[in-house]
């Protein structure tokens, strides 16, 4: 696991490289550009300019808007390793598909048109998924317990950070490229056929990403190839809210809509401080010599978010004391503050399920590929669409049962994804036989 990667500075020779800066001025000098190449072949103003005027619109927008709040003052613009690995999948996706594209006569600016829809609505797809499913924690409020709107707003577009779901992603970028194609004349099933393995392309390395920002992780296991990620990571503060390892010398959960302290670490900080099992979190805050900073509100929150909370605390002030202000009884009629210093925590080996998910979508590849140049599929088009939604349903299904980042949904016993991995499948039935019945033979 490593989020962030490296900075690139805020300013270059005093000039501002973000928001009115040097990164707007080179991206309209290169849809410039592109768009004067097209002109020059077309003689008009076609689909494709309008495309590069709408990648400007929504580049332009987040380099001035989101970026800048993104941006660390001491610092500067943090390179994540999601974001890098991301953009290595769409080339290298990009690359696939310029290469199966050529065999079926699609000359390559088509191919570049197609995949800006793709990866645009891709990836407002994808990020739409993740804000629906875990919306409460994209919510923003001040220490008053305000709803903080922009704040919010800009949690939901900060996908810098990762937060992308590969189904929400799937399902955006199918739609916009089928819209394209259609304003385009192009052939859905046979074109769906050479993206399916260029997308699983791009889902085999954009999962190696997932590990770099540790997300998507496995449950606990013992076998050689368990992965342990560091203190404070989504898969330790997952842990920590399940109960399985202490955080900062607590273990918590959530009882009677309160965050209550269900257990000590022996010899911990916290232990040696007083405070108490069955004690409820009232108010924590960052202590900066005698004086409580940042100060956060429990009231509402579950014990995963308290847990997270409490981990930005700590991550500001390492070494120094967070100051725990407690409910004594579950009546909130007693109150007491406890200051506490850092206790290491032990974080379990997981399931490096983004490694299984990036091997087996690097499989899926190859078979689609292979696929792809037998006479039965070839002749029958949109199979290896088809073939692509069985086997990535049936692996993503399986998948879904060793990962522990998601709960059940509906009532189901099956997370969000396991439930789409049905729908899909059942559509990959269905799409196969009509296209063994009534498909075109070429």
């Amino acid at each position: 696991m490593r989020q962030t990667l490296f900075y690139i500075p805020g300013e270059l020779f005093g000039i501002p490289v973000f928001g009115f800066g040097l990164a707007l001025a080179l991206l309209c000098v290169g849809i410039a550009i592109a768009a004067a190449r097209r002109f020059s072949k077309t003689k008009k103003i076609d689909e494709e300019i309008v495309s590069y005027l709408g990648l400007l619109t929504i580049g332009g927008s987040v380099l001035v808007f989101v970026v800048p709040n993104v941006v660390e003052p001491l610092h500067g613009f943090p390179i994540r390793g999601f974001g890098v690995f991301l953009l290595l999948a769409i080339l290298a996706a990009l690359g696939l598909l310029l290469r199966l594209a050529k065999n079926r006569n699609i000359s390559s600016d088509t191919v570049f048109s197609l995949s800006l829809w793709s990866i645009v609505s891709g990836l407002i797809g994808a990020r739409l998924f993740y804000v629906t499913e875990y919306w409460p924690g994209m919510r923003a409020f001040d220490s008053a317990n305000n709803f903080l709107l922009w704040k919010t707003l800009f949690n939901v577009l900060n996908i810098v950070d990762g937060g992308i779901v590969v189904y929400g992603s799937i399902f955006g970028g199918m739609t916009g490229a089928i819209l394209f194609m259609r304003l385009n004349r192009l052939p859905i099933l046979p074109t769906l056929d050479i993206m399916a393995p260029a997308l699983m392309l791009g889902i085999a390395i954009g999962r190696i990403g997932c590990l770099m920002n540790g997300c998507c992780f496995g449950g606990p296991c013992e076998l050689p190839w368990a992965i342990t990620f560091p203190e404070g990571s989504p898969a330790h503060i997952h842990q920590v809210s399940e109960g399985e390892t202490f955080y900062d010398g607590l273990k918590l959960e959530e009882r009677d809509g309160r965050v209550v302290i269900r257990a000590i670490q022996p010899g911990s900080n916290a232990e040696q401080a007083g405070i108490e099992p069955g004690m409820v979190l009232k108010v924590v805050a960052g202590m900066i010599g005698h004086e409580p900073q940042g100060w956060w509100i429990l009231n509402e929150l579950n014990a995963s978010e308290a847990l997270g909370r409490i981990h930005f605390l700590r991550r500001a002030n390492p070494q120094g004391n967070l100051r725990f202000d407690v409910y004594t009884d579950l009546d909130r009629k007693s109150e007491k503050s406890f200051f506490v210093g850092p206790t290491p925590s032990v974080v379990l080996p997981v399931h490096p399920t983004q490694m299984y998910s990036s091997f087996g979508a690097a499989c899926i590849c190859g078979i689609l590929l292979f696929l792809g140049r037998l006479a039965f599929f070839r002749q029958r088009d949109g199979l290896v669409f088809a073939a692509f939604l069985f086997l990535y349903s049936m692996g993503r299904f399986y998948i879904e049962t060793i990962r522990t980042d998601e709960g059940s949904f509906l009532g189901t016993s099956l997370t969000v994804s396991q439930n789409v991995c049905v729908v899909v499948f059942l559509v990959a039935v269905v799409l196969s036989m009509l296209i063994l019945h009534y498909g075109r033979k070429r």
